[in-house]
């Protein structure tokens, strides 16, 4: 028998319930800025709101995960639309990142979608000094994403992105 984990974040409008399930927790874009020496990925989640009379109904909203890794620092940041953390009292948006901390990235389904982009990018066809050194340092940054502590999360800043 499969226990299936959950978490739910109470909110003004509805409980957030957030599921780990592979479908509900995908990685899409990850990015490198070469010159800020930063990497960062956007975090797709979908979840249900269930709101008063037993309406519920699914959402799907992003963040940014930055993370500096000279400085050992994270980011997280808020998506133009679609934001895990719009419409969100300050109190909300802390639930919501303790969620992450504590919860997310500890994930099955979290972990799986890191390691599958892993070995995508092992699978990549790379040619020049460049492809091959930028692949490796991505990886490099995945593996360290799959050692992300709580702490990691909880201590992080919450930005807008640009």
């Amino acid at each position: 028998m499969n226990v299936l984990d959950a978490k739910i974040i109470h909110t003004h409008y509805a409980m957030e319930t957030y599921l780990d399930m592979s479908n509900h927790i995908r990685i899409t874009d990850l990015q490198l800025s070469q010159e800020e020496r930063f990497f960062e990925m956007k975090i797709e989640i979908e979840y249900y709101r269930l709101k008063p009379q037993h309406y519920y109904d699914r959402q799907t909203n992003y963040f940014w995960l930055r993370m500096y890794p000279e400085l050992n620092t994270v980011v997280l940041l808020e998506t133009d639309r679609q934001s895990l953390f719009g419409v969100k009292d300050k109190d909300e948006q802390e639930a919501t990142k303790e969620m992450i901390g504590e919860w997310l990235i500890n994930t099955h389904a979290f972990k799986h979608a890191i390691r599958q982009l892993i070995k995508q990018k092992k699978a990549e066809n790379v040619i020049s000094e460049n492809e091959i050194q930028e692949t490796l340092t991505t990886i490099q940054f995945l593996e360290e994403i799959l050692e992300l502590k709580t702490e990691d999360i909880l201590k992080a800043n919450v930005e807008r992105y640009n």
